[in-house]
């Protein structure tokens, strides 16, 4: 696992996380949280930097969670 300083961490970033595993759309996850997708995407941009990982490739019009991101 990647050395993440989860102190610092925004833990409602994981929020976001669990949205967009369950959802896998950046759109579907921003509806099931009252957000923009913009806010959905920069969330994601967070993670990805606090996490040291991806996250999600695009693939098939959808998001596919690396083995990280279903890791974690």
């Amino acid at each position: 696992m990647n050395d993440v300083q989860f102190r610092a961490l925004d833990l409602n970033l994981f929020k976001v996380l669990l949205a967009l595993l369950e959802r896998r759309s950046v759109t579907a996850a921003a509806e099931e949280l009252s957000l923009t997708p913009s806010a959905v995407s920069h969330a994601l941009g967070r993670l990805r930097t606090a996490l040291g990982d991806p996250l999600f490739e695009r693939r098939g019009g959808g998001l596919t969670p690396t083995p990280y991101a279903l890791e974690v």
